[in-house]
């Protein structure tokens, strides 16, 4: 039976309690075996001793496989949770305008590992050492009762006073840190995309200056970070030096202890808080985490409406009614259309006037008002619109493959036959099914870059094809060319074409304004 994730963690915590204890245990008992042995002991005595040990090696180990499996896959099972809840949030607002690539980029990267481990990292084992803890200091009143004293006073310093400290003082500059770093990740996307252009117009070292400025302001905050965490580091290695020191001394004038009494005490100390000083490197960090999981929790918090699965459209046909495609701020004027099966519908309008913003829309990327139906079911309704729609957009993507790889990612079934037919079609043939294309593309040129887009549009299985600017970069013979042939291609197809050129057969056309 598969436990829940809650139940699989509280077996986690006591698990790692166990192996903290089992930790505590096998020192212990090791020392009373070594002091014993000393005194010539009946061989029972040593027997028994020695079954401890071994009792105890085993009992540790065992607890930590446990705790690291259990505690681990149901962390996992979370994270898949939040990579699900935030991918399906950013899939609900893609905006041009206010769409943080770099921010969302490190949330996905980077923040959704950090929030996972909040309670791998913090919770379990800040637990699993508070049990061990409370058993050290049972142990200290049966070993001798004089030595509960250090062993309360350490407690409370490792318990409540360090992570105190840590929350008020660490986790402050922790949140001030991760804020640098999005800025930080923010300037690296910017000028990555910029530098190019920078050159060529000779302000390169702007940007260069703004990423040298972020990369000093975040070094400047890590130094202080890490200057007061080792502060506390060395808080925790003197307060076990002192305490270590001060028990010594004091049985030292103790004529009543017996050296196993000694040899335990001293061995407690060392091992009895293991657990706080292999959890305080994660809690010094524990800051950048929460702030991480805040991160997360702010990303996915805003409305997201989940498609309904229910709803599968009845037919093919386009309808727009008083529609208004936006990315957040209204501009186009409300428009109406209707595209049946087999029909082609040619989209024109000035430049900005947002005939791409309505193929976002279409596509389901950009908000709309008003309303926008395939079969009758509104675009944003419909959970797998992949099936009804596909698309060439005017900056389609070009991935790092093959050419065969670029076109498979429209019909995972298709030949090299099939393949070579439409690249022939689009006169693309005389680039090998093999090559490699290069990040972006850039080893096709801007009209063979957009006749592959055309081409995967075309190989989906889908009733409708939406191009945007299908005849951009193209000479004119070449356009009249291509034009023919995605006509031919897309024979029963219903076909939206966004263009500022001459398309010459469609069955109606729709020109977009600005309000």
């Amino acid at each position: 039976m598969k436990l829940s994730h809650r139940s699989s963690f509280l077996l986690a915590i006591a698990l790692g309690s166990f192996a903290l204890i089992g930790g505590t245990g096998l020192t212990v008992s090791s020392a009373w075996l070594i002091t014993m042995a000393s005194q010539y002991p009946p061989i029972l005595i040593l027997g028994v001793s020695i079954v401890m040990v071994r009792f105890f090696g085993i009992f540790r180990s065992a607890a930590r496989y446990g705790e690291r499996v259990i505690s681990h896959e149901a962390i996992f099972r979370k994270l898949t949770g939040i990579r699900v809840r935030l991918f399906s949030a950013f899939a609900s607002r893609l905006k041009g305008s206010d769409f943080s690539i770099a921010r969302q980029s490190k949330a996905v990267i980077d923040d959704v590992e950090r929030a996972q481990e909040f309670h791998l990292r913090i919770t379990l084992p800040g637990i699993s050492a508070g049990i061990a803890g409370t058993v050290t200091i049972l142990l200290s009143l049966w070993i001798k009762p004089t030595l509960v004293l250090p062993i309360l006073l350490l407690s409370a310093l490792f318990a409540l006073i360090i992570p105190w400290g840590v929350r008020r003082i660490l986790d402050p500059l922790a949140v001030e840190i991760e804020e640098r770093e999005n800025l930080f990740a923010t300037e690296i996307a910017s000028s990555s995309h910029a530098m190019i252009e920078a050159e060529i117009f000779g302000y390169g070292d702007f940007y260069r200056n703004s990423l040298v400025t972020a990369a000093k302001e975040l070094r400047d905050i890590e130094r202080r970070y890490f200057a007061k965490s080792s502060l506390f580091a060395l808080m925790v290695l003197a307060a076990l030096g002192c305490a270590l020191v001060g028990v010594s001394l004091s049985m030292l004038h103790d004529d009543q202890l017996l050296p196993i009494q000694i040899s335990m005490s001293i061995f407690l100390i060392l091992v009895g808080f293991e657990g706080y000083t292999s959890w305080f490197p994660n809690l010094f960090i524990a800051g950048k985490i929460r702030r991480a999981s805040q991160s997360i929790d702010a990303l996915s918090a805003e409305t997201y409406l989940e498609p309904d699965s229910s709803a599968q459209p009845e037919g093919v046909t386009v309808s727009a009614i008083n529609c208004e495609a936006n990315w957040g701020e209204r501009f186009l004027q409300p428009f109406s259309c209707v595209v049946k099966a087999g029909e082609t519908l040619v989209i024109e309008g000035p430049s900005g006037v947002g005939k791409s913003t309505f193929a976002a829309a279409l596509l389901g990327f950009a908000q709309y008002s008003g309303s926008l139906t395939i079969g009758g079911v509104e675009v944003r309704d419909i959970a797998d619109r992949s099936r009804y729609i596909s698309g060439a957009l005017q900056n389609g993507y070009i991935f790092n493959t093959t050419l065969r790889e670029n076109l498979k990612i429209a019909d995972a079934e298709a030949t090299d036959e099939e393949l070579r037919q439409i690249l022939i079609a689009l006169e693309l043939e005389s680039i090998p099914l093999d090559q490699m294309l290069g990040e972006y593309g850039r080893a096709l040129s801007g009209g063979e870059a957009k006749r592959l887009a055309i081409a995967r549009a075309l190989l989906a299985d889908s009733p409708i094809v939406i191009l945007d600017e299908p005849l951009e970069h193209l000479d004119t013979q070449l356009a009249i060319r291509i034009q023919e042939r995605i006509t031919r291609l897309a024979v029963g197809k219903s076909l939206i074409v966004i263009t500022h050129s001459t398309w010459l057969q469609y069955s109606r056309k729709l020109t977009l304004a600005r309000e």
